[in-house]
């Protein structure tokens, strides 16, 4: 039935030259699908712009071997790479051809196959996710039925942790008006739709209006270009140019939009802030710099950039050498989902430990990855990019032969990192909370969403007495500086222009409010089932943190909440990047830092955030630099090293290649890198946090030695007090108990969208 839809569709949409049709939809653990080639290319980005429909497509030569990739991760940085790998192939293409014609040379030389697998329930995005109207509820697995929709049977079990809502519950929450606090001291609209929005049924609070109202971004709110190397932010920042160029190519195509004018605010003042001279003042101050958002959702970004990839997919005539297929909603083993192959025959199967007889043998053609879901063969291939981070990505790689690549998977989850920058990648995590407020329309009101909130008329007060008055198109975003369990409020009933009821007597606004990395570890629980009493207390704390950074009374936005729904934010900003300078690599990244890691050995590199710089920009940035240097190693054209960012302990002298390097702007704003402010108020940690914790790491400091960790690190120094996890050996971390079960809770794979 599914492809009977998706054929009427396109057939009844406008031909274009990269229209495709779906190929087939394999079923996998009866809940992880395998969808290719099912939609339309709706922009091409510029650097395709020579391969435009006029031009004949380039003829692929008959003995051509096809070089297959798999990346894993659909958030931006595995998009973008697979869009560059495919972009600069057809076009290597078209130049053979040329070639070809003119009697210099032969036609495309190899063809190109790649294959995104992205965990996703509903479509690719990573933390660059929104919700639509109409996105279905999530599906779990039930042990007496297989796999079936969440029921209420399911959530008896999960509201055990939520006793004191049972006697509201059980009157189905009628008695909305009065909104009398159950027992707990929580009012009841708040207990009902936290209930509701863990519900199937088909008139729970979610399907009525979270879910019917427009597109709700509810992780990534801003897209800015970074500064790099000193960079002034704007289009001759070193090593952002192509992003730049990208920018403006979306923004001409309608996929982005540009905020408005002092649209985006920051929130200081109040008793929260420290740096205020008066802390009675709550203020708005503009945040200037040019910054954007999706248009139509942020979820709407890498949408474009999946259906520009599968424009690539052509049939016949118009079959250029490359193709694409997205395999959705498919979890690869963490366990035993990646194998090393290489080295050996097609037909020979791996061992259980995932290693291989040696390097892999590309010239053959032999592949050197397999991967699984399950028992389920996921296919051979011969590259692998890891394009996501966290404990899944950590525990894909550890049991494959390229040990100093899987040395830099190795996460940390803390608000915050040393001034020196830490030892590991570390994440922090953040609560976002989407809830929607109903106020009565006003006598001004022009129907748009404005409506006389709580929340409204705070920021329009706000706005009167700040020191730029021109806020004509509203506040979008606010950037909160003077309430520390807080970092963003943003109002996506004014992006994203959400229609309200003509004939209603009320509005409806709905609000993204992120909280801060500290009060998201401080409250952190297990993010695909929070107990209901956590999301209580949570979203009790944080609506009431609001009112108190809004300067407004206790239960002034609480008493207006319709809906909400929360949702943990595990691994979501990379608070330091992995920096290294490669002379190999330093060519083709204008700012002397390679943005990229990749393990020429065993054909995998790794792109992301992390690498370059916590945002979209570096996300995207990243995946262009890992995909141009993957082509340039399977052609080969010259004789240099080619494993890129490695931490080359052997070669270097016992010390580490390369270092991870704290960002400040995403430390200080806790959601990425955006504009950074004047109003910064950022410190690092004191040296009893930093300096001294790294001695105690590295088996220095008083006592020196092993703590309690179990590394394999040199030196024992005595015992020391510290909880050290000795120091290292040949890239290999020490193991360190306390920190390894602290974390286990973030070995579940995360689906965000």
């Amino acid at each position: 039935m599914r492809l009977l839809i998706i054929l009427s569709s396109l057939l009844l949409s406008p031909v274009t030259p990269f229209t495709t049709i779906s190929r087939s939809s394999v079923l996998l653990n009866n809940s992880r699908r395998i969808i290719s080639n099912s939609s339309v290319a709706l922009s091409m980005s510029s650097s395709d712009a020579s391969s435009s429909s006029s031009t004949p497509p380039p003829k692929k030569s008959p003995s051509a071997s096809p070089l297959s990739i798999a990346i894993l991760g659909g958030g931006i940085s595995g998009l973008s790479c697979a869009s560059q790998l495919l972009s600069r192939h057809k076009q290597q293409c078209y130049h053979q051809q040329q070639q070809q014609e003119a009697g210099a040379g032969g036609c495309c030389d190899y063809e190109l196959e790649i294959t995104l697998f992205d965990t996703g329930r509903l479509r690719p995005g990573g933390r660059c996710s929104s919700r639509f109207v109409g996105d279905k509820l999530p599906i779990v697995k039930n042990r007496s039925s297989g796999v079936t929709p969440v029921n209420n049977q399911s959530q008896q079990q999960q509201r055990r942790a939520c006793d004191n809502a049972e006697s509201f519950l059980q009157n189905d929450g009628t008695n909305d008006s009065s909104n009398e606090l159950a027992e707990g001291g929580t009012p009841s609209n708040i207990l009902k739709a936290i209930y509701s929005s863990n519900s199937s049924s088909d008139g729970d609070s979610m399907a009525r209006v979270l879910n019917s109202m427009g597109p709700i971004d509810h992780a990534a709110q801003v897209i800015s270009i970074p500064k790099l190397n000193g960079g002034d932010g704007g289009n001759n920042d070193d090593g952002m140019e192509e992003f730049q160029k990208q920018v403006e190519q979306w923004l001409a195509s309608d996929v982005l939009e540009k905020f408005p004018t002092n649209s985006v605010c920051e929130l200081l003042g109040g008793s929260g802030d420290d740096n205020s001279d008066n802390n009675s003042i709550i203020k708005l101050e503009p945040l200037h710099g040019n910054m954007y958002y999706g248009k139509g959702g942020m979820g709407n970004i890498p949408l474009t950039m999946r259906d520009y990839c599968l424009s690539f997919n052509g049939y016949g005539e118009n079959y250029t050498g490359q193709s694409f297929r997205i395999a959705q909603d498919v979890w690869v083993s963490p366990s035993n989902g990646v194998r090393y192959i290489g080295g050996r025959s097609r037909s020979s199967s791996g061992n259980g430990d995932g290693e291989g007889d040696g390097e892999g043998e590309e010239g053959d053609g032999v592949p050197q990855w397999e991967l699984r879901a399950g028992s389920k063969s996921l296919g051979k291939y011969h590259k692998l990019v890891i394009a996501h981070n966290g404990k899944c990505a950590d525990r894909i790689m550890s049991k494959t032969p390229a040990k100093e690549f899987h040395s830099l998977l190795r996460t940390k989850f803390a608000p915050y990192v040393p001034e020196w920058g830490g030892r590991e990648m570390t994440l922090n995590s953040i609560y976002s909370l989407v809830f929607a407020v109903k106020s009565d329309k006003g006598d001004d009101d022009d129907g748009s969403g404005g409506g006389t909130s709580s929340i409204a008329k705070a920021i329009s007060n706000l706005c009167t007495s700040s020191s730029s008055n021109s806020h004509d198109d509203g506040v979008y975003t606010i950037m909160i500086k003077n309430e520390p369990t807080l970092r963003l409020l943003s109002c996506n009933t004014l992006k994203h222009h959400h229609r309200q009821n003509p004939n209603s007597q009320s509005n409806i606004q709905i609000y993204t409010l992120l909280s801060s990395p500290k009060f998201g570890k401080q409250f952190k629980g297990p993010q695909e089932a929070l107990p209901l009493d956590l999301q209580e207390k949570v979203a009790m704390l944080m609506l009431s943190n609001l009112e108190n950074s809004l300067g407004l009374q206790k239960g002034d936005v609480v008493n207006e909440v319709v809906d909400l729904k929360l949702q943990l934010w595990g691994a979501a900003v990379p608070i330091n990047t992995w920096s290294s300078s490669s002379s190999t690599s330093s060519s083709s990244s204008s700012n002397g830092v390679d943005g990229f890691v990749y393990d020429a050995n065993y054909g995998v590199g790794a792109a992301g955030d992390w690498i370059l710089d916590p945002s979209i920009a570096g996300a995207w940035e990243s995946g262009r630099r890992l995909a141009d240097w993957i082509l340039n190693h399977h052609e080969k054209k010259e004789d240099i090293e080619w494993s890129v960012g490695l931490p080359d302990f052997t070669n270097n002298g016992g010390k580490q290649k390369g270092k991870f390097v704290p960002s400040r702007v995403a430390l200080e704003s806790g959601i990425g890198t955006i504009p950074p402010s004047p109003n910064s108020t950022f410190k690092f940690p004191s040296n009893a946090e930093g300096g001294n914790q790294q001695e105690r790491r590295q088996g220095g400091g008083r006592g020196g030695g092993r703590g309690r960790g179990r590394g394999r690190g040199s030196g024992r120094g005595g015992r020391g007090r510290g909880r050290g996890g000795g120091g290292r050996k040949n890239g290999q971390r020490a193991s360190n108990g306390g920190e390894r079960n602290s974390n286990r809770r973030e070995m579940q794979q995360q689906k965000v969208g």
